[in-house]
This record gives C-alpha cells, sequence and structure tokens, in this order.
C-alpha cells in the first residue's frame, strides 16, 4: 500500500506500507508524471518504515516507467528516506552514490522529524541538531549529546560549539552521551576543521568521558588517549552516575 500526502506546496511525503503491490507502483508513477507535467522540482519524503515485501509485477510496472521516474527523481531538490532496515539506508546511500547529480539524505524511523524538518525547508542541515549541548548545572564540565547521524557539517558545527566551550578556563572536563548512534558519513575524516579541532580539545581537556554508543567508539577513545593530554574513558548507557562521579574527581 502506498500513500502520497502534500506536505507544502513544494514537498510531498510518501508513505509504503506492507506490500508494495502492482497497484502501487501505478499511483507512484502517475505521480511523478504528475510533477514532471508540472515542472518537476520540489523535495519528497519518502518513508518505507512499514513496508513488508514488493510484488515482482510492481517492479515491471516500474520498469516499464523508469525514464518518467528518473526525470521526476533528477528534478527533486531535497530527497529524504526513511527506514528501520540497515540494508534500506545501506542500498539508499549506495544508490546516491552511484547517480550522478542525486543525492538522498537517508535516516532511520527515530529521526524522522529531523527528516521532515529538512525536506519542509525549516532545517537548512539535513542532520542539523544530532549533537546538542546538555546544562548538567556544572561549570567545569561541558556536556554534549549525541543522537542520530554525524555528517560533516554537523561534525564541523559540534566540533566549533565544544571549542568555544573551551576557551572557558574553568572548563576541564567533557561529557559525551550517545543516545541513538546512526553512523557517520566518510567525508568528515577529511574535514581539517573536525581532525584539528578535535586535536585541540583533546590537548586541553583533563578528563573527557563517554557515555552509551557502540562498544568500539569507546573502546577507540580510550585507545587515543595514550596520544593526547586528556585522560579517556567509555562507560555504559546505564553509567552516568559513574561517569560524572569520575569527572569530578582529582
Amino acid at each position: 500500500m502506498i500513500d502520497i500526502e502534500k506536505l507544502s506546496d513544494n514537498a510531498h511525503r510518501i508513505v509504503v506500507m506492507a506490500e508494495f503491490r502492482q497497484a502501487d507502483a501505478e499511483k507512484l508513477v502517475e505521480f511523478a508524471k504528475q510533477r514532471n507535467a508540472a515542472g518537476g522540482g520540489g523535495h519528497v519524503l519518502i518513508d518505507v518504515t512499514a513496508t513488508s515485501d514488493f510484488t515482482l509485477s510492481a517492479v515491471a510496472v516500474e520498469l516499464a516507467h523508469v525514464p518518467a521516474l528518473l526525470k521526476w527523481i533528477y528534478g527533486l531538490d531535497r530527497i529524504a528516506i526513511i527506514s528501520d532496515d540497515d540494508w534500506v539506508r545501506t542500498g539508499a546511500r549506495l544508490e546516491s552514490a552511484l547517480l550522478p547529480g542525486v543525492s538522498y539524505e537517508v535516516y532511520d524511523d527515530d529521526e524522522a522529524d529531523a527528516a521532515r524538518a529538512w525536506v519542509l525547508g525549516s532545517s537548512d542541515a539535513p542532520h542539523k541538531g544530532a549533537f546538542h549541548e546538555l546544562d548538567l548545572g556544572k561549570p567545569g564540565i561541558a556536556a554534549y549529546e549525541l543522537s542520530g547521524r554525524l555528517d560533516r557539517e554537523e561534525s564541523e558545527r559540534g566540533v566549533a560549539a565544544v571549542r568555544k566551550r573551551m576557551e572557558d578556563p574553568a572548563c576541564t572536563r567533557l561529557l559525551l552521551v550517545i543516545r541513538n548512534w546512526h553512523g557517520f558519513d566518510l567525508d568528515r575524516l577529511l574535514s581539517r576543521d573536525v581532525l584539528a579541532g578535535k586535536l585541540e580539545v583533546a590537548n586541553k581537556l583533563k578528563r573527557y568521558a563517554i557515555v552509551g554508543g557502540p562498544k568500539w567508539v569507546r573502546v577507540y577513545a580510550e585507545f587515543t588517549s595514550h596520544f593526547v593530554k586528556s585522560e579517556i574513558r567509555g562507560f555504559e548507557a546505564d553509567e552516568m552516575d559513574l561517569a560524572l562521579a569520575w569527572l569530578e574527581s582529582e
């Protein structure tokens, strides 16, 4: 089943639920043709979280109308895809890389609000807000939460925020809480601002605690503490109190 909803004058939401059948494919093709006839463009949010399967007849319809579908896709300005399946998200990112001029932003199901905000234009960056500051009421500890996916832009914004906070001589401890980890875009590794900023912060801090997230992230962070001035320690998601106690100890 497919449902197509108009979100604004230039944005639509397409939800695919249960099995994607021939009639659904025909409805999608008709929508694409209508958008092409109207001049194309605009933004689309595609939610395939509730999809369970697709039929061969649906695929056949899409293949028969590839030119119309590609014209519609290439004319879009913003494309956001939401899915709770790893293979769907991975496939969407791969497809985005293989189709010149087409850029998909891919989201997990708990990032639906961020996807909708980007498609509607109320957010100027696809993953803005994934990294945000926490108020602990402790001037000596800078605290941040990561929930979502880190792309290059959000990584640079986050590092800049931490560097700004570290300008206060009294702030010598850092807490990072990872709530929902959805990975990162590889191009953030090429950002000079991210690399230089992380090294600067690590050499200014006395202690840095990471709470939650994948185990490999915490293990890698603890390993890097051998090469910087700060002590770095990882804690499980339910060890927030232990992390704060360690940060505040001498």
